[in-house]
């Protein structure tokens, strides 16, 4: 979606929080290379923000990815853990809203309010 109609919408990441950290209830099972060296939670911003960049290499996100504080205020706010999929309208109102991913995720449907909300922008 990102590549179709990128030029006609923003598309964002935000990595919040990490869901599987090593030292949390699964230690070392998930890695983001093959080392299986475990990601364990992020205490400080610069570590949270490189965990969130190598997240991204690895999963070839290509849409810019912003990096939540903390705190996990963003995270919070619009129950992005582990991950969920929005759709913001142009006055700041969520168009569309997905359960938890992974699955939860329905990109059809993400994709038809999309268009939706497009086509009402052009009329």
């Amino acid at each position: 979606m990102h590549r179709r109609y990128g030029q006609q919408a923003e598309f964002l990441a935000i990595y919040v929080r990490e869901a599987h950290p090593g030292d949390g209830a699964w230690p070392g099972k998930f890695t983001l290379d093959d080392t299986g060296t475990p990601i364990h939670q992020p205490t400080e911003m610069n570590q949270r923000a490189g965990v969130a960049d190598r997240c991204c290499q690895v999963l070839e996100i290509s849409m810019p990815l912003l990096v939540d504080e903390l705190d996990d205020r963003v995270g919070k706010a619009y129950s992005g853990m582990p991950d969920r999929l929005y759709l913001i309208d142009r006055a700041g109102r969520v168009a569309y809203k997905s359960g938890r991913g992974p699955f939860g995720f329905k990109p059809g449907e993400l994709e038809q309010s999309l268009v939706m909300l497009l086509l009402d922008d052009a009329s």
